[in-house]
């Protein structure tokens, strides 16, 4: 008697908790992080004693390192460009070679690296800008020379674990801003 009122009783809570058409399911529609882009509004940057310039976002704020090396900080997208300045002497080659190696450290991780050429003789600016797909530490480099007295070298980091995936609209966005940078450089 105990088990068949047991039964009943498990039976009539199965039944009860199946649900008619009361409403059905349906899976939520993928959501996406929304991302407020400021607005693009760009002044020149010349700094005191070097000899480049180049025009830069409004939201970018400079950190002044030493021989016209730079920081340029990115609060809204948590992300730092390091700008490190070299006077040529006879050295051309050697930074160009290291500006190459320190794009490929990245192979590791990066799923392709896409070099893209600069040539722009009525500024005197040449030089290579390499796109990091992947997880790399740092998707974006670059550097930019006149090939006869100065060289420029850049390199984005993000504030984060690298997932390409996370920073791809940011590092977008931010990729528009960059080269701009290198069409607009001027050497003095």
């Amino acid at each position: 008697m105990k088990i068949s009122i047991s039964i009943i009783m498990i039976s009539l809570f199965f039944l009860a908790s199946c649900g008619g058409d009361e409403g059905d399911y349906y899976p939520k529609p993928r959501g996406y992080m929304r991302l407020d882009f400021p607005e693009r509004s760009y002044e020149i940057y010349s700094p005191d004693s070097c000899p480049y310039q180049f025009e830069i976002p409004e939201y970018f704020a400079v950190i002044d390192k030493s021989n016209c090396s730079k920081t340029i900080i990115m609060d809204r997208f948590n992300a730092e460009l390091y700008l490190t300045y070299q006077p040529i002497d006879s050295n051309l080659l050697m930074n160009i070679e290291y500006s190459r190696k320190l794009a490929y450290d990245h192979s590791i991780k990066a799923d392709a690296i896409e070099e893209v050429s600069m040539i722009d003789p009525r500024r005197r600016a040449y030089g290579l800008k390499y796109n990091i797909k992947g997880d790399a530490a740092s998707p974006y480099q670059f550097y930019v020379t006149d090939s006869t007295d100065h060289f420029l070298r850049g390199a984005l980091y993000f504030n984060v674990k690298p997932n390409y995936d996370s920073i791809r609209t940011s590092l977008e966005y931010i990729t528009e801003d960059l080269d701009n940078i290198l069409e607009t450089i001027h050497w003095q």
